[in-house]
């Protein structure tokens, strides 16, 4: 007898459908003051919540932070009161900010900036601010901050900055878009990705701490009881064999007849370990897409294939262009309109004083008369870490760098 709708009912089959991803849409607050930053004003909330769930995402913004705070961060414009390099009360360095406004720029798409000015109106110190903390009205000329936007507890209002402005505490606000309130995370399109790699880690965690026990169909064929009568088996199973995040979920078949006899089964998967590491790999390609970038760049060996210093350095030179230098320019951008152009100045990423000259190079453009002279009248670059890289650069033997840099020349050796 073929089974009708009547005499079969099914239950507990709820599939997971994007539940977790936070929509970033900018609707008005009910007051009206503030544009809210996603559903529940907890967009921000939801990208650090998945850069703690997510390594890959997690690998590549922190590799991204090194790259664009690089080795060293100097600020050429003492600040009053404070110590060479110190940027608050609170003795952060200039470093420490750039790496800070670097993390939150690949975090959520922009950073912001504190500048309280001394009573005589000069600028006296500089706070990076935590962009989950912060909203603003539709033109981002008024800012509101609190640490609890769920109760809107303890909201302080701040204008934008102006350069000729007299306001005590006042914001500057970087964001990568202009189309929208709020910034856009880089890493945008690949959000599913991202959740994807995490619910793997998830259910493979709870795979094993549930015995292994996934794909599981339970029949239960003596009957269709009440709607509670259900709920409360299906309650005490899942406690019993699966726990609150079970490693798969596990399907109740309710029938008529059968003998009254409950029979469990499993679903055949062909290759299930094999789909779910072709899945991962996909996740993790998307997320690298994402950001422009290539797993070797982090430290990742690529699989199967070589991968030479020149190729890292010609990779290094595009990634370096289209994903860091925009982070750089645009924290040195709002650094110097706080404190005035030239305030500023960051020390290019490296890895090592000996084998670094390359990284060095093609962050500094490849040949002109600009490029060379940017090498040699570098402040922030040591002796040899400038011979290296305008041997690199320009392919100059020793006594020829030598020459140029003012240094004593090598010695023959017969």
């Amino acid at each position: 007898m073929t089974p009708t709708h009547s005499n079969v009912r099914f239950a507990a089959i709820d599939p997971y459908v994007d539940n977790r991803i936070v929509s970033p849409k900018e609707t008005p607050s009910r007051g009206g003051d503030y544009i809210t930053w996603g559903d529940g004003n907890a967009f921000p909330d939801y990208l650090l919540d998945l850069f703690n769930r997510c390594a890959t995402l997690r690998s590549i913004i922190l590799g991204c932070t090194d790259f664009a705070a690089g080795n060293d961060a100097t600020l050429l414009r003492r600040l009053p009161g404070l110590d060479q390099d110190v940027v608050n009360r609170q003795g952060l360095t200039a470093w420490d900010m750039v790496r800070q406004l670097a993390l939150s720029y690949y975090q959520y798409g922009g950073f912001a900036i504190q500048v309280i000015r001394a009573l005589g109106g000069d600028v006296a110190e500089l706070y990076p601010l935590d962009l989950r903390y912060l909203r603003t009205n539709g033109e981002a000329e008024v800012f509101y901050y609190s640490e609890n936007w769920r109760k809107k507890a303890d909201v302080s209002e701040y204008p934008a900055f102006m350069a000729d402005g007299r306001s005590a505490t006042s914001i500057i606000y970087v964001r990568n878009t202009y189309t929208q309130v709020y910034p856009a995370p880089l890493y945008g399109a690949s959000l599913k990705a991202c959740e994807t790699e995490a619910a793997i880690d998830t259910f493979h965690l709870n795979n094993i701490s549930n015995n292994f026990v996934s794909s599981l169909f339970v029949n239960f064929n003596n009957g269709n009881p009440t709607d509670e009568v259900k709920d409360e088996i299906e309650r005490t199973f899942c406690q019993k064999f699966a726990g609150a995040e079970n490693g798969g979920r596990i399907g109740f078949s309710w029938n008529d007849n059968k003998d009254s006899a409950t029979t469990f089964e499993t679903f055949s998967v062909e290759d299930f370990g094999a789909r779910y590491e072709a899945l991962a790999k996909h996740c993790r390609q998307q997320i690298f897409t994402s950001f422009r970038a290539i797993p070797a760049l982090f430290g990742i060996n690529p699989e199967n294939t070589g991968f030479s210093r020149t190729e890292y350095a010609e990779a290094f030179s595009l990634f370096n262009r289209t994903m860091i230098a925009p982070a750089q320019a645009a924290i040195i951008g709002a650094i110097e309109k706080a404190l005035g152009e030239g305030a500023i100045e960051i020390t290019p990423f490296s890895l090592g004083e000996e084998d670094t000259t390359a990284t060095l190079a093609v962050q500094l453009g490849v040949g002109g008369t600009q490029a060379l002279m940017s090498v040699i009248e570098s402040t922030t670059l040591s002796q040899s870490q400038k011979a290296g890289t305008l041997k690199v650069l320009f392919d100059l033997n020793d006594e020829q760098v030598a020459q140029m840099l003012g240094i004593p020349q090598p010695e023959n050796v017969e």
